[in-house]
């Protein structure tokens, strides 16, 4: 009944109705929420923490799981500048080889230690026994010191061949600090015979040398064989072939090339900087 004499009144007047209380409603709805909302802020600050943060269990997951992906990143990283290192040190060697053999080309297809002084090369220098000398006589070839040292080395790269104290390859400040591999000569010349390679060597000498006067020997025998130390990359490193190869080995690996390249009963007269 009451619905049918609502809807006989006039539109107008029945909006003019019941919009005030619509309006009302509205308000106290309004005043409500802010009630609710200022009786529900201190009992959250009675509660000591605010809901929308991280909770200590929480924290301690996340900053446990930060722990754990740094355990698996950081001998990643580690692994992959090691790998980095070896690929320029083998680069290095590569360029050594380009410039030994752009020399010999001009010298009957002898490495500069083969030649004597008195042809052009550094056979019996008197300076023989420093590797500095050799490398610098194929400066021209070599074009620059940068190729002499290994990222891993603590040496310092000179900046040119000169003899300047601020960057010279010939000063004493640099020459063999800033060299990062030995010298060797073949007792037979073949492809394989070792020329270089990285100078974490560890073997015996000093012994009488034709070509450097004063060197180190590698001999392949039951009580001593030449093996890596961790000077460089760790225990392996790099080898230089007369052919040009460059070969990364083992300390096993290493003895067992020396004796294969050399038909000196695996005799190896090498010199290293330091």
């Amino acid at each position: 009944m009451f619905s049918a004499v609502f809807w006989s009144v006039p539109r107008a007047l029945r909006q003019s109705a019941v919009n005030p209380l619509m309006r009302g409603l509205m308000v106290f709805r309004g005043r409500g929420s802010a009630l609710q909302a200022t009786v529900a802020k201190p009992e959250r600050e009675r509660n000591g923490r605010d809901e929308s943060g991280f909770t200590r269990f929480e924290l301690a997951f996340v900053l446990g799981a930060l722990a754990g992906l740094g355990l698996v990143i950081i001998p990643a990283l580690a692994d992959a500048n090691l790998r980095s290192s070896r690929v320029i040190c083998a680069n290095n060697l590569r360029q050594i080889s380009i410039a030994f053999q752009r020399w010999a080309h001009d010298h009957e297809d002898q490495l500069v230690f083969e030649v004597p002084v008195d042809a052009g090369g550094t056979r019996q220098h008197a300076l023989a026994s420093n590797v500095w000398l050799h490398f610098s006589w194929v400066s021209n070839e070599l074009s620059s010191p940068q190729w002499l040292v290994c990222p891993n080395d603590d040496g310092r790269p000179a900046r040119d061949f000169g003899g300047s104290p601020e960057g010279g390859y010939l000063h004493p400040d640099f020459a063999n600090r800033a060299t990062s591999y030995f010298l060797s000569h073949a007792f037979t010349p073949m492809p394989a015979a070792i020329i270089a390679g990285d100078r974490n060597v560890l073997a015996d000498g000093p012994v009488g040398c034709s070509r450097f006067l004063s060197a180190s020997r590698a001999l392949v025998r039951a009580s001593s064989s030449p093996r890596w130390t961790n000077g460089l990359h760790e225990t392996s490193g790099n080898l230089l072939r007369a052919d040009g190869a460059v070969e990364q080995f083992s300390s096993r690996g290493f003895s067992r090339a020396v004796f294969d390249a050399h038909a000196d009963n695996g005799n190896l007269h090498f010199i290293t900087p330091r």
